[in-house]
């Protein structure tokens, strides 16, 4: 369950984490209050909120439909507005943006806000510190899900401006939503509602003629009052009428015309006279494809044919490639890429240019624009500052228009702006150079924005240097790993279609093709959408691709990271042979130090021995024992350069992994390399520290876990206790919520120990053991991790089966550890897990002989005979096998009476 809720979190104060950025938007000095008026989109959401719930305990869905710029957006916000909501949703309404710019960080945000709402911030930061897993969406829906019901009713989500490509980001949210809170959501598809059962439709034509003439008159400057006609009977006969007819009483274009007749203090007649010209034009129309109706494109012709001069014009259409809100920041450096010498003879100067481009001048041509309808300013009304901009999404998009096929050079500008006094290096000789992104200090909106831009730019280095691991960590830190998911998609989508282009002139460099194609391997491996195993092996197809292209002697040290990033992927890999799979990851890491030496790139050999560590651990081929010990060598080596003093964290890590292998060495004493495990992972641990590394931390107090469990030395009751304080340690960090796998991985492990648990009342721990697998089931399924599943239902089985440590059985228990033990064995095959078959395998056969299944548990002890020395625990357990056998044939030759009695 949610942490009971902090007086103020959730409720937008100023301690909420995100207290503003969900909010529904200010309204406009102009809105007419519609909540009253049948005839308002208003009153009809309202209504569908007030009416009877169709199904019991499931709040409204309801659609609100219309084309771009007819007041969706504007309808929802003053529904959020008005009393009855105010006083009806006591948790706030929060407001979603979903539009064309929305990604999986945006999903990510939203999840929090939700949590923050129903939960409080405590809960909110909580979740926010662990968007590590790749299921993040789904499993923080647990933390809103676990609200009751009367609390989920309180609230109210509204999601804005859902475009159809952005439907599966919708369905995400709307699985996330507790049933009990109403949801109201804005789009111009119609397909968009279809795909929600049972919303309510809610259209949007255009504004009653009453309320057409209060927006109008608002915008042209003038003081509307409460049933008085706000325009003298000239007006309506001059220009009022005409302008509802060629507006269509349409939202945007009021407020447009509006704006444009109030810059003029009231003159209205180039204003309307330029309307109804447009209209008249027979070759006018909307042949751009964006804006859904005319009265919208006259409206804004007619506004920027208007405006003063050029280089006003030139500020309005640069804005086309700036998000929804800019920051004045923002705006102020779009501005100075071109317009520092734009201005014509008859126009501003390139010295009045300069001087406008200061911040008083920023904010006198946003005050032009504003005047003429085409932005809207963000003010701070506690400082009384002007912040920032808010561009219609129609105006936007009718702005990038204007730029045509100059759009990339603006793009590309931005970056450059950005970059501007960060060392970067010429291009080479095959057109590429690395760009640090990174080395950019972030203002709130570059992070968030680079990879959109280098997109837009086609800028081939700026795509593949987002997949950079240095702009992956930064990113993450900076922002969340959804926020780097986010660039992922961006660079598959615009990398892809360069690489299906033969046109695309980077056919000309195969080395800058080669990297284009391993970015696109990195995305692919770091992508949390779509299937994993189809991902990985695009990301196999991507790395030979690569490798195709360029020989070692064309760039050996660019050869080496590939095979690098080719053995990983191998070694990451699912479908396939495991086997397989592990050889050819050994194979690349191998070719990977042909050229990665000691001598040319200790860091890199470092890197790479480890990798190769961690291969030969995995390795199925060859003696297990000479596998491991050619690990703990290559760990060997890596510590040989990465010191604790000069890699505090790359140290820790291979101090983590050296430990595993000690874990699974069989040469040696085995009490021996248990300890030798732990004092591994004790030194890791010197270095993580659950403040600053909270993930590895958790990671490696889990493994110490696993160490102490298995320990020989000591008291055994002791080390289980220790190995219990590490899982529960681990779990603090684990939580299914933020790591569903690894938390279930966990609660497999704590079963074990608390089963084996010395201390306490045995059919306590027994009881508790049985809850902890049961736990890791619900994440652990055979679907999503077969071989961890066969896992968890073997040691299910061996805790049901009661034998293990003395315990007692009956026959419900017998045949319940026969079922998991037959579970297991679906996946635990020979030869996909030959001796984890064989150890079910075993436990099967003594369950059935204490069950008196004597046929089962006698064809199970001649499997386990056959397979014989290939068990490495045969020389152990074949004499237990063969009495077992012996036993079962003994009983099927003995005949037996209807009751059972020899």
């Amino acid at each position: 369950m949610c942490a009971l809720r902090s007086p103020h979190g959730g409720s937008g104060s100023k301690n909420s984490i995100f207290p503003l950025r969900w909010h529904p938007p200010r309204l406009d000095v102009g809105y007419v209050h519609g909540v009253d008026s049948p005839d308002r989109a208003e009153h009809a959401i309202v209504a569908a909120l007030r009416a009877p719930l169709a199904v019991t305990s499931t709040a409204p869905r309801i659609a609100v439909c219309a084309v771009g710029g007819s007041g969706k957006t504007t309808a929802c916000a003053g529904v959020a507005a008005c009393d009855w909501v105010r006083t009806r949703y006591s948790r706030r309404a929060t407001w979603v943006q979903l539009d064309a710019s929305s990604t999986l960080q945006t999903i990510a945000g939203a999840v929090v806000n939700l949590v923050d709402m129903f939960c409080g911030d405590a809960a909110a930061k909580q979740l926010a510190a662990m968007t590590e897993d790749k299921d993040f969406v789904v499993v923080a829906a647990s933390y809103v899900r676990s609200v009751s019901e009367a609390d989920a009713a309180e609230g109210l989500v509204i999601i804005d401006d859902v475009l159809y490509r952005k439907r599966a980001l919708l369905r995400q949210l709307l699985a996330l939503i507790p049933p009990a809170t109403s949801v109201i959501f804005s789009t111009r598809s119609d397909a968009v509602v279809a795909f929600v059962p049972g919303a309510t439709l809610v259209s949007i034509e255009a504004l009653p003629a009453k309320d057409a003439r209060l927006v109008l008159a608002t915008a042209a400057g003038k003081t509307a009052t409460p049933g008085v006609s706000p325009f003298s009977a000239a007006e309506e006969a001059g220009w009022v009428r005409r302008v509802l007819d060629k507006t269509e009483c349409h939202a945007l274009s009021l407020a447009i015309v509006g704006s444009m007749i109030a810059d003029r203090g009231g003159a209205w007649r180039a204003v309307v006279d330029g309307l109804e010209q447009r209209w008249m034009d027979p070759q006018f129309g909307c042949s751009d494809g964006a804006s859904t109706r005319r009265s919208v494109r006259a409206a804004l012709d007619v506004s920027l044919e208007l405006l003063p001069n050029g280089m006003c014009r030139d500020s309005f259409s640069m804005v086309g490639v700036l998000p929804v809100h800019v920051p004045l920041a923002v705006l102020s450096q779009l501005w100075q890429l071109r317009l520092g010498g734009s201005a014509s003879a008859d126009e501003l100067t390139a010295g009045q240019s300069s001087v406008l481009l200061g911040s008083t001048g920023v904010e006198k041509m946003v005050a032009v624009l504003m005047r003429a309808g085409l932005l809207r300013q963000d003010v701070d009304e506690a400082r009384g500052e002007l912040v920032g901009v808010v561009v219609h999404r129609v105006i936007g998009r009718y702005a990038l228009t204007l730029l045509g096929d100059t759009a990339h050079v603006i793009h590309q500008g931005m970056v450059d702006y950005y970059m501007n006094g960060v060392a970067v290096d010429d291009l080479d000789a095959h057109a590429w150079r690395r760009l640090p992104f990174w080395d950019v200090p972030d203002d709130g909106y570059w992070y968030d924005h680079v990879a959109r831009h280098v997109a837009e730019a086609g800028d081939l280095c700026g795509l593949v240097s987002v997949m950079d691991p240095a702009w992956k960590e930064a990113r993450e830190r900076m922002s969340s790993p959804l926020a780097f998911q986010a660039d992922v998609e961006v660079v598959l989508a615009s990398l892809t279609a360069v690489v299906n282009d033969d046109t695309h002139n980077v056919i000309r460099s195969p080395v800058l093709l080669g990297r284009v194609h391993a970015a696109l391997a990195l995305a692919y491996e770091a992508r949390i959408a779509g299937c994993r195993r189809i991902n990985m092996e695009a990301a196999i197809v991507q790395w030979k691709r690569a490798l195709s292209l360029v020989v070692r002697a064309d760039d050996p040290p660019l050869w080496a990271e590939w095979q690098a990033g080719f053995g990983r992927a191998h070694r990451d890999r699912i479908g396939g042979a495991h086997a397989v799979n592990m050889e050819a990851a050994i194979s690349c890491y191998g070719k990977a130090l042909e050229v990665r030496t000691l001598e040319a790139a200790p860091s890199k050999w470092a890197e790479t021995q480890r990798l190769l560590g961690m291969a030969y651990v995995d390795r199925v081929i060859g003696d297990k024992a000479a596998n491991i010990e050619e690990a703990i060598v290559c760990y060997g080596r890596a510590l040989d350069v990465w010191t604790q003093a000069a890699a505090p964290l790359p140290w820790a890590d291979t101090q983590n992994s050296l430990g595993t292998a000690y874990l699974y060495r069989t040469d040696g004493e085995r009490a021996a390399n248990v300890e030798s495990a732990i004092a591994c992972f004790t030194r890791a641990l010197e270095e993580y520290v659950p403040s600053a590394t909270p993930l590895q931390w958790a990671r490696t107090r889990y493994n110490v876990g696993i160490a102490y469990y298995e320990r020989l030395v000591g008291d055994r009751a002791t080390a289980i206790e220790a190995a219990i304080a590490c899982y529960t340690d681990a779990l603090t960090v684990r939580t299914r919520e933020a790591a569903p796998l690894r938390w279930g991985a966990t609660q497999n492990h704590l079963g074990n120990a608390l089963r084996d648990r010395m201390f306490g009342d045995p059919a306590a721990n027994v009881a508790a053991a049985v809850a902890c697998f049961d736990r890791s089931l619900t994440v652990r399924t055979r679907e999503a991790v077969p071989l961890n599943w066969a896992t968890t239902q073997h040691n299910l089985g061996v805790t049901r089966h009661g034998r293990y440590g003395g315990g007692t059985m009956g026959p419900a228990d017998i045949d319940a550890a026969i079922a998991c033990f037959r579970r297991a064995l679906e996946v635990r095959t020979p030869d996909a897990a030959p001796q984890d078959w064989a150890l079910t395998t075993f436990c099967l056969m003594r369950a059935l002989a204490d069950g008196k299944h004597w046929s089962a548990a006698a064809e199970c002890g001649r499997a386990l005979q056959r397979f014989g020395t290939r068990w490495a625990s045969w020389t152990v357990q074949q004499a237990a096998v063969g009495r077992a056998v012996a036993e079962a044939e003994r009983a099927l030759s003995c005949p037996r009476d209807d009751h059972g009695f020899e």
